[in-house]
Parts: C-alpha cells; sequence; structure tokens
C-alpha cells in the first residue's frame, strides 16, 4: 500500500524561519542566489562526483591534530549518498516545495566550490559539511513523519528542529567567510577561525541535535498512528552502514588457473587463518559482545572516513579473543551483504609448535596474503602478481617475504580498495623482540595508504605496547562493560555441566545449588571468563552440596590460585602411567617444535619407557579428561592445544616444567622412537626388555617417527647433556688424553657459544656426523659463519678431521656463502687419510664454484 502524501498545507518552510534567527552578517553570507533546490542538488551531485575523481586521481588525504589520517575520497561518496536520499525525500514526499531546504545545499556546494582545487582547504570544513549533509537527510525525514502532528510534543520538536537549522546555516556562513579570504587573511585566521571557533559551530550544531533527539522520543509516544513506511524506510537506510565496495573489482581477471593461484598465495604465505578464526568464534554464544559493536568510539572508528587504529585491551581471561572474533564476523556481515570488502584478520599466539603465530613477518606476509584477492578464489591482483613474478625471475633467492616487502605491498594492495580492515588479535602474544616492528609497520600503513584503512588489535596491558598505543582511541575491558556477557555465560555453561552430569548429579537440592552457583561465580568473576570457566571446573570436582557450599565460600581471587589448585586435583588422581600421561601431555604442548596432528600427538604422550611389556596408547577423550580444562581439542586443525595462554603461563612457572625439563621428556622419546628402528640384535634385546611398547604397535608409533626423525636434535640441544659434557673435555684434555690425534679433535669440539646446538654442530664435523647439521639446518645460527676456540670454521674442521658426510651437508646447505680460506685449502692438501675426497667436494660438489680467499 502506498503511504499517504502530507498535504503541502502542512510543510512550513523550517529553514526559511531558522535564518529568521541569524544576524545580519550571516545573513548575508547566506544570501545565496540559486533557490531551486533541484539545480542546486544537480549541480552540487556534478560537484562532488568530480572532487572525488580528484581525491582518488591526486591520492589527496590530510591528518588531523589528532593523528588520524583522512581520506578524503571517502568523505566525497559519503555527501553523494546524502544527496542521493535527500532526493528520495522529496519524491516520496510529493508536496516538498522545490524552495524548502535549498539554503543549506547551496551553501555546501559553495564551500566546495571554492576549495575543489585546493585540497589543504578541505581540512578545516569538509567533514563538518559531510556531517551537515547528513543531518540535513535524516532532519527532513524526521521533519515529514510529524508535520501532520498537532500535539504539543510535535510543536517541540518543530521549534527543536529551527534551532538545529538555524546552527548548521551559521556554521555554512562561517565557512563561506573563512573560505572566501586570502591566503594571507586566512593563515591569520586560521588558529582562532578554523580551529577552536569552528569547532564551538560543530558543538553548537551537536547541541541542537540533541534537542531533537530527545523531542523525536516524546512525539512517538504521541504519535505512533502516522507511522509512513516509505519515510521510515529512508531513515533506515540513513542509519545502515556506508558503503564501502569497488564493482570494479569484481570484475579483475588474472588469466591463472585456480591451482597457480592457490600456489602463488601459499607462496605468500601457509597459515591457516580461516580455521584459526573458526577455532575461536565456535564457543561465542549467541548475542554477547554486542556492546562493543555499540559502542560509540566503536562506531565512530567505524564509520568516519579516517584511517586509524582502535586498540581493543584488557586482563587475562577477559574475553579479548572472543570479542575480537565477534568484529571479524560483523565485518564479514558487511562483506556479505556487499557494504565493504572483506576484512582481514590474524590471531596471534605464543606457541612454540606454531612459531610463526607470534612472528610479525609471519603475521603481515598472512594479511599480503587476504589482501592479493577480493575473496579466496578470486583472481589475485596485480601488485601481488607483480611481486611473485619478480621473486619468480629472480629464483626466490631471498625467501620468504620480509617484514619492508609485506609492509610496502600491503599498502599498494589497500590502495586498490575503497576500504580495508585489518583486525589482529592478541599482539602481546607477539615476540616481545619483534612486536615493535610490527606496530611501526602498522603505522606506516597508516601514514603512507591513499585508501581508507582501519586497524583493529587487542592485547594485554603490557608496558610498550601500552606506550605505543595510547594515543589511540582504544576500548578497555572492564567488568561493567562485559558483565552482562558473563552472566549469560555462566547460566549457560552452568547448564551443560549440570545436563552433561558432571555437576550437581548427586545434589538434594539442584536448583538451589544451581542458583547459588551461578551467583557466585558471576560475583567473584570480576570480568574474567576464563576464571568463571575454571572455577565452573573445579566444583565439578565435588559430589557433595556441602563441598561446593564450602569451595564457592573461598573462590580463589586470581586466575594463578585457581590453576594450582586444579593442577593439584588432577596431578594426584590415583594411577601412576595416568599421571606419567597427564605430564607428557603437558609437557609436549610446551616444547613441540611443531603442530602435531592428534594421531601424531596421542602417539607421542603414549611413550612411556618405564611401562616395560605394558603397552599405553591413550585415546583423544581420556586426554581431555585427565587434564580437564587446561587443554582443548580444535577440531579445526585436528590438534590439541592449551585452553588460554595463562595455562602455558602457569605451568611455565613450575619447576617441572622448565625448558630443560620438557626437552628432557621430548629427546627421551625420540630417542627411543630412533633406537627402536635399530636392526642391532642387541639394541632389540634392550627394546624386548625395558620397551616393548616401542615394538607392540608399530603402526602407532610410526604416527610420531616423522617428528622425531627430524626435531630429535632440537630436543637434544636444548639444555642438554651434550654442553655438560663439553665443560668437562678441557679437564679430560689437560689430564687424561695422551693419544695426539683425539686430543686435536676434542679440542676442535670447544666453542664460544652458550648453545648446545653449536657444540653439537662441532662435533658433528669432528666425528662425520652429517645427521646433526642435516637436522640442525639453519635453525637459530648461521652454520657459515660459526668459529670454535681454535678460529676454525665448520668447514675448516670438516676438512682438517676427513668428514666428508658432513662436509657435503655444509656444501649443499650453503653453496652461496661458503668461503674456502687458504687455510682449508692447506688443510685439505695436507688431510693424508682423506684429502683427495676432500678435495673434490671442494671443487666439484655439484658444481660449486670455489674461489679461494685470503
Amino acid at each position: 500500500m502506498a503511504s499517504p502524501a502530507v498535504s503541502p498545507k502542512s510543510v512550513k518552510d523550517l529553514w526559511a524561519l531558522a535564518a529568521a534567527y541569524l544576524n545580519d552578517e550571516d545573513r548575508r553570507n547566506i544570501d545565496f542566489s540559486c533557490p531551486d533546490k533541484l539545480n542546486t542538488l544537480a549541480n552540487l551531485h556534478a560537484l562532488t562526483e568530480k572532487s572525488k575523481q580528484s581525491c582518488i586521481k591526486e591520492r589527496w588525504k590530510y591528518t588531523r591534530k589528532s593523528g588520524e589520517t583522512v581520506i578524503l575520497r571517502d568523505v566525497f561518496d559519503k555527501i553523494v549518498r546524502w544527496i542521493n536520499i535527500f532526493k528520495q525525500v522529496g519524491d516520496v514526499a510529493i508536496q516538498y516545495d522545490p524552495v524548502h531546504a535549498a539554503l543549506p545545499w547551496a551553501g555546501i556546494r559553495f564551500v566546495l566550490q571554492i576549495a575543489v582545487n585546493d585540497s589543504n582547504k578541505f581540512a578545516a570544513v569538509v567533514e563538518g559539511i559531510e556531517w551537515i549533509a547528513e543531518l540535513i537527510c535524516r532532519h527532513a525525514v524526521i521533519e515529514h513523519l510529524y508535520s501532520q502532528s498537532t500535539s504539543e510534543a510535535a510543536g517541540e520538536l518543530e521549534r527543536a528542529l529551527v534551532k538545529l537549522y538555524a546552527a548548521i546555516l551559521i556554521y555554512l556562513s562561517k565557512a563561506k567567510y573563512y573560505l572566501e579570504q586570502g591566503s594571507a587573511k586566512r593563515i591569520l585566521k586560521s588558529g582562532l577561525l578554523a580551529g577552536s571557533e569552528f569547532d564551538t559551530y560543530l558543538n553548537d550544531i551537536r547541541t541542537a541535535q540533541d534537542g531533537v533527539d530527545k523531542c523525536t522520543v516524546l512525539a512517538d509516544r504521541h504519535d505512533q498512528i502516522h507511522n509512513y513506511a516509505e519515510l521510515k524506510r529512508l531513515l533506515a537506510d540513513i542509519d545502515a552502514p556506508v558503503r564501502r565496495m569497488n564493482n570494479d573489482l569484481k570484475n579483475i581477471q588474472d588469466d591463472l588457473q585456480a591451482s597457480k593461484r592457490t600456489e602463488i598465495l601459499l607462496w605468500v604465505s601457509p597459515q591457516p587463518y580461516i580455521q584459526h578464526h573458526e577455532q575461536t568464534k565456535q564457543d561465542v554464544l549467541l548475542g554477547t559482545g554486542q556492546w562493543l559493536l555499540s559502542d560509540p568510539i566503536f562506531e565512530k572508528w567505524k564509520k568516519e572516513s579516517a584511517s586509524s587504529i582502535l586498540w581493543l585491551h584488557g586482563i587475562p581471561g577477559s574475553g579479548k579473543s572472543k570479542l575480537v572474533s565477534i568484529v571479524i564476523e560483523d565485518a564479514l556481515k558487511s562483506f556479505h551483504a556487499g557494504y565493504n570488502p572483506q576484512p582481514v584478520f590474524f590471531y596471534s599466539s605464543r606457541n612454540t609448535a606454531e612459531p610463526g603465530r607470534s612472528d610479525p613477518k609471519v603475521i603481515l606476509a598472512s594479511l599480503v596474503r587476504q589482501l592479493s584477492c577480493l575473496e579466496p578464489g578470486k583472481p589475485l591482483l596485480k601488485p601481488t602478481l607483480d611481486l611473485y613474478r619478480k621473486k619468480e625471475a629472480e629464483g626466490f633467492a631471498s625467501g620468504s617475504l620480509r617484514i619492508e616487502e609485506s609492509c610496502a605491498l600491503i599498502i599498494q594492495l589497500t590502495e586498490q580498495y575503497p576500504l580495508t580492515t585489518i583486525v589482529i588479535d592478541a599482539l602481546d602474544e607477539c615476540d616481545p623482540g619483534k612486536r615493535r616492528d610490527l606496530l611501526k609497520a602498522l603505522e606506516r600503513i597508516l601514514r603512507e595508504s591513499t585508501g581508507l584503512v582501519k586497524i583493529f588489535v587487542s592485547s594485554r596491558n603490557d608496558h610498550d605496547i601500552v606506550f605505543r598505543l595510547q594515543r589511540y582511541p582504544n576500548l578497555e575491558i572492564q567488568s561493567d562493560r562485559n558483565s552482562d556477557d558473563i552472566a549469560v555465560f555462566v547460566k549457560d555453561q552452568t547448564e551443560r555441566l549440570i545436563e552433561d552430569g558432571e555437576l550437581l548429579q548427586y545434589s538434594d537440592s539442584q536448583t538451589e545449588m544451581k542458583e547459588l552457583i551461578v551467583k557466585k561465580v558471576i560475583e567473584g568473576s570480576t570480568g574474567m571468563f576464563r576464571w568463571a570457566s575454571m572455577q565452573l571446573q573445579h566444583l565439578c570436582s565435588f559430589s557433595m552440596d556441602v563441598d561446593i557450599r564450602e569451595s564457592l565460600g573461598r573462590l580463589p581471587p586470581d586466575l594463578d590460585t585457581l590453576y594450582a589448585e586444579l593442577y593439584d586435583i588432577l596431578s594426584n588422581k590415583p594411577g601412576e602411567f595416568q599421571m606419567i600421561v597427564f605430564r607428557n601431555v603437558l609437557s609436549w604442548l610446551l616444547c613441540a617444535q611443531r603442530t602435531l596432528k592428534s594421531t601424531e600427538f596421542l602417539a607421542t604422550v603414549s611413550i612411556i619407557p618405564q611401562a616395560g611389556k605394558d603397552s599405553v596408547f591413550v585415546s583423544k577423550d581420556l586426554v581431555l579428561k585427565l587434564c580437564n580444562n587446561f587443554i582443548v581439542f580444535d577440531a579445526q586443525l585436528d590438534t590439541f592445544r592449551f585452553a588460554h595462554l595463562s595455562v602455558r603461563e602457569f605451568l611455565e612457572k613450575r619447576r617441572e616444567y622448565t625448558s630443560t625439563a620438557t626437552n628432557a621428556l621430548a629427546a627421551e622419546a625420540c630417542l627411543w622412537d630412533l633406537v627402536s628402528m635399530s636392526p642391532d640384535p642387541i639394541t632389540k634385546k634392550f627394546l624386548s626388555t625395558y620397551s616393548q611398547c616401542l615394538t607392540a604397535k608399530p603402526s602407532k608409533i610410526n604416527e610420531f617417527s616423522e617428528y622425531s626423525n627430524v626435531y630429535w636434535a632440537v630436543h637434544c640441544g636444548t639444555d642438554c647433556p651434550i654442553q655438560l659434557w663439553s665443560a668437562r673435555v678441557p679437564y679430560l684434555l689437560w689430564n687424561h688424553i695422551n693419544a695426539w690425534k683425539l686430543y686435536e679433535r676434542l679440542q676442535d669440539t670447544q666453542v664460544t657459544s652458550a648453545l648446545a646446538a653449536t657444540v653439537a654442530r662441532f662435533v658433528s664435523c669432528v666425528f662425520d656426523l652429517p645427521e646433526i647439521i642435516k637436522d640442525l639446518g639453519d635453525r637459530d645460527i648461521q652454520q657459515a659463519e660459526l668459529k670454535n676456540k681454535q678460529g676454525r670454521s665448520l668447514i675448516h674442521v670438516s676438512v682438517i678431521h676427513g668428514s666428508c658426510g658432513s662436509l657435503r651437508s655444509l656444501l649443499n646447505q650453503h653453496k652461496d656463502k661458503i668461503k674456502i680460506t687458504e687455510q682449508v685449502a692447506e688443510a685439505a692438501a695436507g688431510n693424508e687419510s682423506s684429502g683427495k675426497q676432500v678435495m673434490e667436494l671442494l671443487l666439484d660438489q655439484r658444481g660449486t664454484e670455489v674461489k679461494i680467499t685470503e
């Protein structure tokens, strides 16, 4: 049904009434000779489109005093939008007087006409002009919604609108006067008029708008019968998200097959960022986190035309990652609705098994990958293709993208989009020694990109992050903000635990106890979801109501105390082998060098040499039960992980989980696995006596063999016995060694570095153990540059002692870095036992061109 038209007789020209309130000077300034609304709008629309194209071509932007960079192209996009909506108001309210509201639009056109050829003039007024254009649209709709009403509330609303319109006209008058001045006068006046005085006029408009909002609420109560569907729809359109989508991106072609696109994207970054998001969002309760999306600071950051960072911060366990997932979902919803391009995001994590997730280089490369196409499967954008082809022509000599390369590429890619939204969770989990590089890169992107860039980051209040981000808009998670979410969470979790029979199974008064638990846990949480979750799990260990009441009466105030209580319960349960599995699980999660799939992990934690002939193989459910709420199973990546960073931090403080202890446990498991592969009869007899579990089910153990083959040396090289051995060698050299050849060998194992891996490398080159060289590779240090206490390199030592296997491994790994010194050449020539073979390797190893240097 068509909406009823408003009678022309009921329409008052409120803008004319507003102009009557102005003084003579302001009235002269707004005497624009263009009363025809339609022509005014048409001319303004053409002028705005022209200005927008100039902004795109010239990459116009300016920096506010507060530091945010305003992208002028986005401002003009908004003005175009308000003009188009205002035209619809006139179409719906067909009685609209052609002269009505021509005054402010003509004022906007005049201001833009003066400044259109000089971007520097925009800075003082352009954002105010865009906001005024929105206000004109919004209040034209409001005016017509209540134009027929004769109620007292509607009369108050009319008077409030006149005050608002008058404040707008005064602002336009002052802007016109300011821009009409010559450059010298404008410079003299800019400190006062373009600064504090303009701010005063904008504040007058805000105050008048607040008055209109209050009157609108009162008028709504009296005039519910006057609901014009189309006008209401227009009002909703005004409140809808700004559309920042470039349709040209959908038509980009790259002439690549899908497999080649995938190859290029995986070269840029193999990080499974989508799975990380799916894992994080899966436990978010419907309806929670909405306080963040409706917060005025968040809404301003999201809507305004300024490139800036918004920082979400709070204490451990306050739900930052879940809130970040809500922000990403909100941005994805906007993308699927066609409003904005897809957001790019990354969940940082401090985890030895996923070192890339705490490395700024890896984080930025993942952002590059996501920005390289409009969405997964779509054609790649030109900047990424150009860089890939350049690297391909160079033979990918430089390896993965450096921070500087990623940063420059992100800036190029953001210029392809009308809006780029970047979301990074847990900045505090980035490597403390490197995260400054990430923050500097983000600030460079904001500073240098000519496209609109919105960056949302979360972290704890670490002092270096606070120092860097405190000048940006920020939101702190406090208990008064997320208390409603925690209440929903506690009620939901309590209900689930009761339904699953884990809580209050034997209670005599289940309803009463449930209410008590919910009340006490909510009161004690003080804004920490993690604390509430752990407390509920702790209560599940009690069967009797009296014990639950007592526990609720002495709730631990912090996570560490709560973790300690739960750890004591879990680690003191009866059963020797399940306690060993418990320790194995936590130790492996602390020290594993890569992500272990569930089958690998279960095989790994099942290796218990002291089990003798009794095989021990644990299931996923048993692991989760033994480590109740300390670990979770990540179904997205088919792996186990700590339930929260605070669990890792708690365990790292305990003596039984030091780096030495956990790596010793891992080294033992790896070495047992390696020994189990030996065909030697004596070894097999040893295994059958002491470690039958390693051979009872080879199909299970084989799941672990790939890991042990690659990483055994890393675990052995971390605070391992080889360092103690190396420290004892000097004593042995001076007191017990008579054979000169062995003396010389042991002397060459002595190094100045404190790293066990360095000792292991020289042992390899002395005694020809190439497996160590192969397994350690370039990990942590550059092999080609290492020297022992004699000043000899790994190459020199290998040549002296005729370690051809180790020499071959070094030459294969460091073709471009190896320098054959005169001393090395002399050592090769003087090696009586294997000099010929050594020389052949030096001169002809796969065509390596050797240059003899002094």
